[in-house]
Formats: structure tokens, sequence, C-alpha cells
């Protein structure tokens, strides 16, 4: 039936993208027998930050031995004397990553290390179409204390183009992550792929199960996926896809204006998240699994070769987990996905995070929006909680003498 048509098959998902069909063609695909769905997936948004604000930041500004407060707050620098990420591969799905900067240019790991799915051989090195990438990346791995694992190298393939990603690009990317490949998508090495994928990039127009099929594949593989909650707050409900898989860690923000540590950022979407069983049954279930900070917060600038910038969203708080998992990692690189989710969760801080407030106001003073109380109706005394998850996540505890614990700290 497909004889002649403009089809892509991927191998990470039972999935082919055809262009060009006729309604004619559609519908006899459609019939066939192995042929479960035939579905039109939009493009995906980057989650857009919703603060970029330019700075004047330079090397000499950026002091390595203070790193930066986000960092500080997953607990990071306590355990960088035992742990800072060696041995461990972090992996973006962004909007590429500019690799000369200082922050970034020592850990590339240049060896089947970057893949543009839409320009193929045209860029054979890493570019950033939108600097989104590039920040993103130094949260996870950057020196110059904005990086959260800063000896975890990192490889990356451009899913976003500017601000959207095609189903056909991003499963291409979710394809070279667990199995790296030359510029041209030849000689896959999968000993190469990724220990852990950040991907700050999501929808809200729906579901769809390809995506739910890559992460699978991520899995079995003893990939960590890790997703974006969504900038949608305060709303309830308001998890976008794919943080609101069961099979992934969606990442809530916490932080203000004054980067209070202990305060969920007003934009941070909560739950609960609608995703789909194997039955196409639409399950509730709470989300974020954990939250991290990401309002504001100052990583690498892919304009300035040695700027900083700072940017807010639940895209800046999941590369601090992102961070957090290449240092569990690198304490022990066999750690299950079910194994890193359970240190995450069970060690997380709680009692110092603030309730939800009456009324939001943005940082101007200008009113935002009601709280939310609550949600799906689930306490937010209760853990997990559709605002927070399991709370915020602190690396520090979990590696708080060098060895992997899964129990608070005690409170004093």
């Amino acid at each position: 039936v497909l004889d002649s048509a403009d089809c892509e098959h991927f191998w990470i998902a039972p999935a082919a993208i055809c262009r060009g069909l006729t309604k004619e063609k559609i519908d006899q695909v459609a019939r066939l027998p192995n042929v479960k769905s035939v579905a039109f997936p939009d493009n995906v948004q980057l989650i857009e930050p919703v603060l970029n604000e330019e700075l004047s930041v330079k090397a000499g500004e950026v002091n390595a031995t203070v790193p930066q407060w986000g960092v500080t707050t997953t607990g990071a620098p306590d355990i960088w004397k035992y742990y800072k990420g060696k041995g461990v591969v972090v992996g973006s799905i962004d909007t590429g990553a500019e690799y000369r900067h200082e922050s970034l240019k020592n850990n590339w790991r240049s060896n089947k290390g970057w893949f543009n799915p839409y320009n193929g051989t045209l860029f054979p090195l890493p570019v950033d179409s939108a600097t989104h990438g590039t920040h993103t990346i130094g949260t996870m791995v950057g020196s110059h204390g904005i990086g959260v694992a800063p000896e975890a190298q990192w490889i990356a393939c451009l899913g976003l183009y500017i601000r959207s990603g095609s189903p056909a690009a991003l499963l291409k990317c979710g394809q070279f992550m667990l199995c790296p490949t030359r510029l041209d998508g030849t000689h896959p090495e999968c000993k190469l792929g990724a220990d852990v994928i950040n991907n700050s990039w999501g929808s809200t127009k729906g579901y769809h199960p390809v995506y739910e099929d890559m992460v699978t594949s991520w899995r079995a593989a003893g990939i960590t996926p890790i997703f974006s909650n969504g900038n949608s707050g305060p709303k309830c409900g308001t998890t976008g896809n794919p943080g609101m898989f069961t099979r992934v860690i969606s990442v809530g923000a916490v932080g203000s204006a004054q980067k209070d540590p202990n305060q969920l950022a007003a934009f941070s979407s909560k739950g609960p998240g609608y995703p789909r069983d194997a039955n196409n049954q639409t399950l509730t279930i709470v989300k974020p699994d954990i939250s991290a900070p990401g309002y504001p917060t100052l990583s690498a600038n892919a304009r300035v070769l040695d700027g900083y910038v700072l940017m807010a969203g639940t895209s800046m708080a999941a590369p601090h987990i992102a961070g957090i998992v290449a240092l569990l990692k690198s304490a022990q690189s066999d750690l299950t996905y079910d194994e890193i989710y359970g240190y995450l969760t069970k060690t997380a801080d709680r009692e110092v995070l603030k309730p939800e407030p009456e009324k939001w106001y943005f940082a101007n003073g200008t009113f935002r929006g009601d709280g939310a109380y609550n949600c799906g109706n689930v306490s937010d005394a209760s853990w997990p909680n559709n605002r927070y998850g399991y709370g915020r996540a602190n690396v520090g505890t979990i590696l708080r003498d060098g060895k992997l614990n899964d129990t608070p700290r005690p409170v004093c």
C-alpha cells in the first residue's frame, strides 16, 4: 500500500511517519491488519522559559567556588568531594548546543556526541538554534559553578529547531540517544548511549503513544528519562506530556524572583496528569514526581562564549534533576530507574516547603491568578501531592556520607 509513499520508519517505536498521502491511501493503511492506529501528531513545542534575561555576566564574574543557588539547593556541592559525575553521559534533546562555551567545551564527548535530524551533515559540530539547549546543558554539567555534575560528559541532539520539534526529528533524537551514530545516522554504537536524558519540551495538545514507546525503549536500555512538567501553572491539571507519562520523572520548579528555594514557582504546572494505559484508558496520576530549582537559573549563554544568562521555568528545573541522576550513576553505575526514583523521592526535602498562597502575583506585583489547592482531590499536606510531587530533590541527603542513602536526614 505504501510502496510509493514518502515514509520514514523508526526502530525505537513501532511507527512510521508518512507524508503526502491521499485520504483514500490513509483509509487503506488504517485497514491493514498490522496497523493499530493512524494519527496526525502535532509538532512538539519547546517549554518556553518564563524569564529570559540577558546579563553582562562574564567568566571573571562567575565564581566557580560559589555555585549558583539552584546547584547549592540540590545539595550537590556537599558531595562533590565524593562524586562529580565522572564516567556518566548526560543526553540533551533540545534546541542544540554551543559546544565552544567556556563552561561546556571540556566535557562534550566528540565521539558520536552530536546529531542534527534536520540538516544532517550540514553542521558537523554542535550548534544551538535558540540558546535554550546550551542553557539546560550548562545546568546539568557546566563548569564555573553552574552545573550539578560538572565532570559528566554530554551529548546533544537538535530535536527542536528554534522552538518546535517534529515527531520525526524527536524520534530520530530518541534513537540517537539510545544508540549514537555518525552525523549521517550510520554506524550506531549502543554502548555509547546516554545514561540520563533531559527533555525540556512537551505539549498540552494531547497524548500520543509514539513518545511513550520511545520512553519505554529508553527505560529498557537502562536510561533515565527526565521531563519538564510545564509552565502552565498555577491552575490544577496543567501538566503537559510526555511529562505526564507514568514511565518518566517529571519535574516541577521551585523558586521566586527572590530565589526562594522553599516556594513553588507560580508558573510550575500542577497535576494531576492524565496519561493512558496499554488499553488506551485514561489514568489519573500525581504529577510532578519531584521538584527542583527553576526560578531563576543562571547558566551558559549560547550567544556569548564566556557569558551567562538568566532563565526561569520547569525547563530549568529538569536539568537540575538530570544532573543529580548523573551524580547517583557516578556513585553506582548500574542503578536502575526504580532505584533512582526511590532515592529521589524517599529523601526529598518536604518540611521546609511553603503551602499554596491564596493569590499569586508576578514579580512586578501584578495579579497572576488564584491559588489552587488540593489538586485532583489530593491533599497538599500529603506526599506525593500535585504541587511538589514527593518534594524537593536533595542529592546531598542521598550521598551524604559518600554512600547511597534512601532515608531523609533527621529533622533537628
